[in-house]
């Protein structure tokens, strides 16, 4: 499952929806959703990791992954910055 960070960008929100489309992973709009309510939803979807798309200034700049475990536990998995493009 795909989403980016509250109140995204729509570049930010655009790469979210390129990566979801390439990988064939759902694309959520995360909206005013939490952390918590990401992961009760990738549960629901039989998710086992949520990559949030973050942004800095306006512009994607960090690929955050959260595993989701069967219980509803989830823990920060990997977090790597995006390459600025030229």
């Amino acid at each position: 499952m795909i989403t980016t960070s509250r109140y995204a960008s729509a570049e930010t929100r655009g790469m979210a929806r390129g990566m979801a489309s390439d990988s064939g992973e759902p694309f959520v709009a995360r909206g005013k959703r939490t952390v918590e309510q990401l992961v009760s939803l990738a549960r629901r979807k039989g998710e086992d990791r949520i990559t949030i798309i973050e942004e800095h200034e306006g512009k994607p700049a960090v690929i955050a992954v959260i595993a989701v475990d069967e219980m509803g536990g989830w823990r920060w998995a990997e977090e790597k910055a995006i390459k600025a493009r030229a």
